[in-house]
């Protein structure tokens, strides 16, 4: 059985399991919002684990045992602090709960799209970033730092524009500006940690991997940095060259990511820099756009575990 993990508004996990359904294909769609009010869950303390999870409203309860593969989106989403009834939950009741469905989750056996880890990990854009250096893949030059002296050092060695946005707020938009432009921001907020990128002009892409398979789209955007969301962008659909298709298999690979969306850069030179790598992205609007089949291969991956998984239980029993 396939396992989707999200909330009742999130239309992205909410297409994939309709798509599941409509191949056929037995799947349970777990909103973790529900619980505990209106849904219970029970598990031992062993591996692989088993149990049960019942829903209040009368639909069909899930057999932990059967799972074979899960799609989560937005981990950090699911463990809201407001019920779906509406009540609201004190401090030690969403920590006791945030831990139990944290061990039935990371006591499931299977096949994740994405991993727990590589999703709580995708908050660090930095150090994802860091590490992809590491694979010989360009990316950006970047600062984090409260020092305007620094950030002045740091901008004489790219000697363009920067990107700047305060640290952590990734939801915020990027600003594109000099030096005296950055310096009037600094002043404003004097001790907030601020990230500076080099500015790499070129194409910019979005591509999305999944598995093997990678589908990409040329974004056309008055921004500084295309939004995450891409709504209201026009994406042209293009097919990457092999060099470039091999250099997001690496930086998936590198994160442990078994579906990601890559930002990058192709420069005029023909060189490809990553800018960012998002481990639970949106798609909707990029496959509507487009008419590449993200959903579609995202589906054949956890349909492809699911019964892989069976498969190999059926030979083991036999």
């Amino acid at each position: 059985m396939i396992l989707v993990l999200g909330t009742a508004e999130d239309q992205h996990a909410a297409a994939i399991y309709n798509k599941i359904i409509a191949r056929g294909n037995c799947v349970s769609y777990f909103d973790p919002r529900l619980y505990p009010r209106d849904m219970t869950v029970t598990y031992d303390g062993a591996l692989p684990m088993t149990g049960t999870v019942r829903f209040r409203d009368g639909q069909s309860a899930i057999d932990l045992s059967t799972v074979n593969s899960v799609y989560c989106r937005q981990w950090d989403d699911l463990l809201a602090s407001v019920s779906a009834a509406g009540a609201v939950p004190d401090a030690v009741e969403i920590r006791e709960t945030e831990a139990s469905l944290g061990c039935l989750f990371r006591g499931l056996e299977c096949y994740w799209v994405n991993p727990i880890e590589s999703l709580n990990n995708s908050r660090y854009r930095i150090h994802q970033l860091q590490m992809i250096r590491t694979q010989g893949i360009r990316v950006p030059e970047i600062i984090v730092s409260n020092d305007f002296r620094r950030v002045q050092a740091f901008f004489s060695l790219t000697n363009e524009e920067l990107l700047y946005r305060p640290s952590g707020w990734h939801s915020s938009s990027w600003n594109v500006g000099q030096i005296d432009d950055i310096g009037r921001h600094m002043a404003d907020m004097p001790v907030t940690p601020v990230e500076y990128q080099e500015n790499i002009s070129g194409d910019e892409v979005r591509a999305y991997v999944i598995g093997d398979s990678v589908f990409a789209g040329v974004i056309d955007s008055m921004e500084p940095e295309f939004s995450s969301h891409l709504q209201s962008d026009h994406v042209r659909p293009i097919e990457l060259p092999q060099e470039a298709k091999r250099i997001c298999r690496r930086a998936a690979a590198t994160l442990n990511l078994r579906f990601c969306s890559i930002d990058m850069r192709i420069t005029a030179a023909g060189d490809y820099a990553i800018i960012d790598v998002d481990a639970n992205p949106m798609f909707l609007h990029f496959e509507q756009t487009t008419r590449l089949p993200v959903s579609d291969r995202l589906v054949e991956l956890l349909i492809a575990a699911d019964v892989d998984a069976f498969d190999s239980r059926r030979i083991a029993s036999a």
